[in-house]
């Protein structure tokens, strides 16, 4: 019985998290669009208030793509983060690397992974990883990074097509 209780209380943690993550980002953009209209920012303190984050599952990350559990760990971390660090939560997090082919280079082959996926990532100055909706979208273009828009619906046999091409 309590083993039921503890996972039905994570999955409600999580949600809460994830709810609490969405309120940061609606904060950050009424402050980017009162910038943006030459007013001041309206919330100080726009970071994720994390609720009930244990220690990390040993399974925590098997089985799942390599940019879900990369922004999952960045999340749960809530700071931008090496590669190394990465690496190493992926790892204790039972990341399958072997499912990839990766069995030497792991790191490079991980920097270079979440260096190219800049919908998702950002790789800042310091050579750290954040996730793009950390970060301001006028940075981001300082930086020379292409701040990519998801495809509306319908759109991805057009981009095929034309990557094809």
């Amino acid at each position: 019985m309590n083993e039921k209780l503890s996972a039905a209380i994570e999955v409600l943690l999580d949600e809460l998290n994830h709810q609490m993550a969405q309120v940061a980002e609606t904060k950050r953009t009424i402050n980017a669009l009162r910038r943006r209209i030459g007013e001041e920012p309206m919330f100080g303190d726009v970071s994720v208030e994390r609720v009930g984050v244990g220690p990390l599952r040993a399974d925590q990350y098997y089985g799942k793509p390599l940019a879900t559990a990369a922004q999952e760990y960045l999340e749960r971390r809530r700071q931008a983060c090496s590669a190394d660090d990465i690496l190493k939560g992926l790892e204790q997090g039972g990341f399958d690397f072997d499912a990839l082919g990766w069995k030497e280079n792991r790191m490079r082959s991980l920097a270079m992974s979440l260096a190219k996926n800049t919908r998702a990532f950002h790789r800042l100055p310091n050579g750290f990883f954040g996730l793009i909706s950390w970060y301001d979208e006028k940075a981001i273009r300082r930086r020379g990074q292409d701040v990519e828009e998801p495809a509306p619906e319908g759109d991805h046999e057009k981009q095929a097509k034309k990557a094809s091409a």
